[in-house]
């Protein structure tokens, strides 16, 4: 699982892999492909409950209380 920033180049691309859209597909594919992998098999929006100890409050993780706004792209081999 990869995780990076949403919305971080103001493009907005990545707001199709936050929403999970058809749209977003072709850019998890892309970026699994850069990272040597086949394929996305999932890309989402992050809540707090996603990331394994995650402080609550803390910004510096990209999340304030449970909103993040970071994206997951799990790839396969």
């Amino acid at each position: 699982m990869f995780i990076i920033a949403n919305d971080a180049d103001g493009y907005g691309i990545d707001r199709c892999l936050a929403s999970g859209e058809k749209c977003g597909e072709g850019v998890a594919n892309a970026y699994c492909k850069t990272q040597a992998f086949a394929q996305a098999s999932t890309y989402h929006k992050l809540d707090r409950t996603d990331i394994t100890g995650g402080s609550p409050g803390v910004a510096s993780d990209g999340c304030i209380d449970n909103n993040c706004n970071v994206v997951a792209i799990v790839c396969t081999r």
